[in-house]
């Protein structure tokens, strides 16, 4: 599971459509993702934007900036917390991946359930349940027992998944259906924002924790995100035309080796995203830093991640091969990933300014590789795979773009608390490396012997 602004849209003009331009727009096949019905100067010609998408597009931006700010916020200050009140980090890396999990399990079954139920219901009521449940996660420092401090996390912790997986699974499914002529920027846009949000979460949280205690960012940001579901119904256009049939099976769709090699380039995304959440602030005790001073490190790669979204979805709008976008993505992260702890078998010693510099090389190797995976994942499934270009298509893609993202956001905190107890920091980054340098490997075979992509 895992999608995110510095950058704006660039809007050559405003205009109201009426409702049968809108309508022919989602129905026709005559979008970015269909290049045969264009010419190659209409693939790269500016289309103006909306006043409905705009707003749109606001609701949307908000909705994943609060979402992403209130999982990433604990990062700096939580397993401190695990730590006095007696929970392991094995345990405490289940409950910052239990989240992943139901969405996961969540984001098929949503996006099953979107030829019934619009978008926008699941979009508003996740976001309410998120919210809601960030809150409630505010007092659990109340809780003085191990036991009770556990159970009720991971409740709180499985509600707040499941309203992310509602709006994310919708967000995704809303986006290309608004924006079917910048479907490319526009993931890379939104990616950026939930980029901020991943700044925004710890920079803040281990303020606010500073200021207020344990309480003061859970409520703080949680009410942002309450306030989000409002924002969306008030802006969000309806939704009735857009549409909808039986979702196809998840299963059939998995079927396929491009597919299933997108759903690995996305989940190693966010397997290390998450597995850092869980181990990098234990690794950077050594530093003696205060908590907002950690903070401000974990918001190294999403600030990185945010600047250069935007740059790799304006190389996809402009028909750069996804394929070599993610093998580019992947080598950048082993990069990264050797110098971060940095691994055993060099012959250095960690260092803070080398952990600053890793971070930022991850950060722009995990843009590439979410972006590419997805354009990849959306191109392959209309254009070679012959899926009808509507409703339920964007929301099996968008499904298994999140279950992907989750996929790895669960096993990246969990397999790492668990590793940061055996081996240790330096040498968990190893595992992760590992897996990086076979996804870049299985790139490379499928770059070669795949079908070729579709002109």
């Amino acid at each position: 599971m895992i999608g995110s602004t510095n950058h704006r849209i660039e809007m050559i003009g405003l205009f109201e459509a009426s409702t049968d331009s809108r309508l022919l727009t989602r129905s026709c096949g005559n979008c970015s993702l269909h290049a045969s019905h264009r010419s190659p100067i209409e693939e790269i010609k500016k289309v103006p934007i909306t006043k409905r998408q705009i707003l749109c597009l606001i609701a949307l931006a908000y909705g994943n900036f609060c979402v992403a700010a209130c999982v990433s916020l604990q990062a700096p200050f939580f397993p401190a917390e695990c730590d006095i009140k007696g929970v392991s980090s094995l345990v405490y890396g289940l409950i910052f991946g239990i989240y992943e999990l139901v969405i996961l399990v969540a984001s098929p079954i949503f996006g099953k359930m979107f030829a019934y139920v619009t978008p926008n219901f699941f979009l508003e009521a996740g976001l309410f349940l998120a919210g809601g449940t960030t809150v409630l996660f505010g007092i659990l420092d109340k809780l003085s027992g191990p036991f009770e401090f556990t159970l009720f996390a991971f409740i709180l912790r499985i509600f707040e998944g499941a309203g992310a997986a509602a709006f994310l699974t919708s967000c995704y499914t809303i986006m290309p259906l608004e924006f079917p002529e910048h479907i490319s920027f526009l993931f890379a846009l939104l990616e950026t924002f939930f980029g901020l949000g991943l700044i925004v979460g710890p920079t803040v949280g281990g303020a606010l924790f500073e200021l207020g205690g344990y309480i003061m960012p859970f409520a703080t940001l949680g009410s942002l995100m309450l306030l989000g579901s409002l924002v969306s119904i008030i802006l969000l256009p309806k939704s009735g035309d857009y549409t909808q049939s039986k979702s196809p099976s998840v299963f059939s769709f998995l079927c396929d080796a491009g597919t299933l090699l997108d759903v690995l380039t996305i989940a190693g995304c966010l397997n290390l995203i998450g597995f850092n959440a869980a181990t990098l602030e234990h690794h950077l005790r050594q530093f003696s830093l205060t908590p907002t001073e950690i903070g401000s490190i974990f918001i190294i790669t999403g600030s990185v991640y945010a600047l250069t979204n935007p740059l790799w979805g304006k190389l996809g709008e402009y028909k750069f091969d996804a394929r070599w976008m993610a093998i580019i993505g992947t080598a950048i992260n082993i990069v990264g990933l050797l110098f971060m702890g940095p691994v055993d078998f060099l012959p250095i010693q960690p260092k803070l300014w080398l952990v600053i510099v890793s971070l930022i090389i991850v950060g722009v190797g995990m843009a590439a590789k979410q972006v590419s995976a997805y354009i990849a994942c959306l191109n392959d499934t209309i254009n070679r795979r012959g899926y009808p270009n509507e409703t339920s298509t964007y929301a099996l893609v968008s499904a298994v773009n999140f279950s992907s993202c989750s996929a790895g956001a669960f096993v990246g905190p969990t397999v790492g608390g668990y590793l940061l107890g055996t081996i240790g920091y330096r040498g968990s980054t190893q595992v992760i490396l590992g897996f990086e340098m076979l996804t870049l490997l299985l790139h490379i075979i499928y770059k070669i012997y795949g079908p070729k992509p579709s002109i």
